[in-house]
């Protein structure tokens, strides 16, 4: 009786939470220069590096037409409590822009999937490395719930699709010649 108590109190609040950081992601406003329109968002990314200088903090990676944008979460530091703590960050974005790639910079980037199994546990990363025409190199962990098969994130598989009507200004007007 008391282990289901003490679920109910982790998982409530948490389910909870997790419904606030969705409704306020989805809410979350930013500037946006002419016709620029949110693509995809993945709010399970974390950042890691650009070039040689290390920094690992979660945050929300927006893809809009015209470029990838990621916001960090304030509090950081109260993820370290387990579920409920994860979910509370999701709450308190930070306004200001961490990092900011124009799509038409990105020369290439490289996704790289591992699952790394310890005794009754597993770690999944999701390593994306982002190569941009000035020579930086910008590096996520972008979580999938479907890396044990293999797959990219839904947000790069958007990504791909708005680099092509990048390289192909009449894609959207198929038959203008």
């Amino acid at each position: 009786m008391a282990f289901l108590i003490i679920t109910a109190m982790v998982l409530i609040p948490t389910f909870l939470f997790l419904f606030i950081g969705g409704k306020m992601r989805d809410k979350f406003v930013f500037e946006k220069v002419g016709n620029e329109g949110i693509v995809d968002v993945n709010d399970a990314v974390k950042f890691l590096r650009r070039n040689e200088k290390t920094e690992y903090t979660s945050g929300v990676l927006y893809l809009t037409n015209r470029r990838l944008i990621f916001f960090k979460y304030r509090f950081n530091w109260i993820g370290i409590i387990p579920f409920i703590g994860e979910a509370f960050i999701s709450i308190f974005i930070d306004k200001n822009i961490l990092v900011e790639i124009p799509l038409h910079q990105i020369y290439d980037y490289t996704f790289k999937g591992k699952i790394t199994y310890y005794n009754n546990r597993s770690k999944e990363e999701g390593i994306t490395t982002f190569y941009t025409k000035d020579g930086e190199e910008i590096q996520f962990d972008i979580y999938t719930m479907e890396l044990i098969n293999n797959k990219k994130p839904d947000i790069l598989i958007a990504l791909d699709r708005v680099r092509k009507t990048l390289d192909n200004p009449n894609a959207f007007v198929p038959n203008t010649q």
